[in-house]
């Protein structure tokens, strides 16, 4: 057995994307594994954009027995060199890592980082639960599912994968400890595990399935966290609408509770019924977000990656959800897909820009590790990064210089549109100058920047303002007169100090 006596100590850790996040699965992990240990559990947060040496120290000042990372793409980079460094400062520290990120290569990401003892695959509550307890001699390593970890004479062993947890009634409510320090902060909450559905780009089509809390229990746990000074709960269920009469009584539940939360929800627009659409254009104002992954319109695209979409359903609902105003709608779009070229992706970006969604997430294909794509893409002739967060740079469809163009359009996207800083001019741009085809007008303008040298600079709101005025008047000026009159009103909309 590894010696562990620095402590009886375990510090569950990871490095969030930034403060305002907070690890919903340390805050399991530790529910679950605190009654069934004597030692000590702590929950030690970072975020990403700390100073390895800063998070280093402060591990160090602790002096744990046991160090677990919860590993993600945006973070496995820092804590691969991290945990480097810390067993040569700690050796007899036992050192694990679990996450989605080390789950499904766990013998070669221990074969590349000596520091590193044990890998917790898959769903991670049984699992540490009992590695802790082998660790203190209560059962044999061999016995622990879930684990593959190196032996004392340097092999690399995977025991068998662990079962998923058929019921979810049996882990605890995760928000018990830990809860120092969420004031104004957004938390997670899972009522449910796993997708119907096997998108190929995505880790949950590795595992299909869905499994439920009861109806019952999640609004005791939704009671509880919604008293909690936080400023959002992002629920993090893959297709939260699955089961529209359970969504609705929980969505009921919220509005029953009193909280200023802002509730976070993951649904498919397209499985909306025309009672759940009058339902929730007749709650109140404010109280819920809703993020809809369209990812695509392109039918051919659609087949390669096994998504099944009713564009005529999924637009309709989508449209009587933004024109209430009662729910902030956030939709997503994914470049690179199989089978999309520059064009059609831009009149799949045409389609869901004009829906008026409240914000529009122009993200790229990344290639996960364990998903059914990453398996596929060597035969498709793709080419993406070899390290996170595995970016696509090319495709036969796509090439390295169209991926740069939309970079470059999601940039100003940002900037111009889901800033809402400018939200009257855009709108008449794409409206009235780019007759509804507003993804010309964000390739135009990011030809315009690159022509003038603006990329790479850092730049102020006013220069945005600025700019956005100079190439109207370069490339439409017809258009300059209208386009300064807007730009004045919604600068002024924005930053006006004084009230009348």
């Amino acid at each position: 057995m590894l010696n562990t006596s620095c402590s009886d100590s375990i510090i569950l850790a990871t490095l969030n994307a930034t403060y305002m996040h907070t690890s919903l699965a340390l805050r399991a992990l530790l529910a679950y594994t605190q009654p069934r240990t004597r030692r000590d559990l702590r929950i030690m947060e970072f975020t990403i954009n700390q100073t390895s040496t800063d998070v280093m120290a402060a591990l160090y000042r602790e002096r744990p027995g046991v160090l677990a990372f919860s590993c993600y793409i945006w973070n496995i980079e820092t804590i691969s060199k991290l945990v480097d460094d810390y067993k040569k400062a700690a050796p007899e520290t036992v050192i694990i890592l679990g996450g989605p990120e080390v789950s499904s290569d766990a013998a070669q990401v221990l074969a590349q980082n000596q520091g590193v003892d044990f890998i917790v695959r898959g769903e991670g509550e049984a699992t540490l639960a009992e590695l802790v307890a082998a660790l203190d001699g209560e059962m044999p390593l061999d016995c622990v599912l879930g684990i593959t970890y190196r032996e004392p004479d340097g092999n690399i062993k995977s025991n068998p994968s662990r079962p998923v947890l058929l019921s979810l009634e049996y882990l605890p409510y995760p928000y018990d400890h830990g809860t120092d320090g969420l004031t104004g902060r957004l938390i997670y909450y899972e009522s449910s595990r796993g997708c119907p559905f096997t998108c190929s780009y995505c880790l949950s089509a590795a595992s299909p399935g869905v499994r439920t809390l009861s109806l019952e229990r999640v609004k005791s746990d939704l009671d509880r966290i919604l008293r909690l000074p936080v400023r959002e709960v992002k629920l993090v269920d893959r297709t939260f609408n699955l089961d529209e009469k359970r969504a609705r009584a929980i969505m009921e539940h919220i509005l029953a509770v009193a909280g200023n939360s802002q509730v976070h929800l993951e649904i498919d627009a397209g499985l909306l019924s025309d009672a759940m659409l009058d339902f929730l254009v007749s709650i109140p104002a404010g109280r819920f977000n809703f993020e809809i992954g369209v990812q695509s319109t392109h039918p051919p695209t659609l087949q390669a990656v096994r998504r099944k979409q009713n564009w005529k359903r999924l637009s309709e609902n989508i449209s009587r959800l933004v024109e209430s105003g009662k729910i902030h709608i956030h939709l997503d779009l994914i470049a690179g897909l199989p089978g999309e070229d520059l064009a059609s992706f831009k009149k799949s970006f045409n389609m869901v820009y004009n829906l008026r969604p409240h914000l529009l997430q122009l993200g790229f294909l990344k290639i996960l590790k364990g998903s059914p794509l990453a398996q596929e893409c060597q035969s498709l002739s793709y080419a993406w990064q070899s390290h996170p967060p595995y970016q696509i740079i090319s495709n036969p469809h796509l090439t390295y210089e169209d991926v740069l163009t939309l970079t470059r359009m999601e940039q100003l996207l940002d900037w111009y549109y889901n800033s809402g800083q400018m939200a009257t001019t855009v709108e008449y741009i794409a409206t009235h100058i780019y007759q509804h085809r507003p993804a010309d007008f964000y390739q135009d303008l990011a030809g315009y920047w690159e022509h003038h040298g603006w990329w790479g600079r850092g730049q102020s709101q006013e220069a945005l303002y600025t700019y956005l005025s100079r190439f109207i008047d370069d490339e439409h000026h017809l258009h300059l007169a209208p386009i300064q009159e807007l730009l004045k009103y919604d600068y002024l909309l924005k930053h006006h100090r004084y009230t009348l």
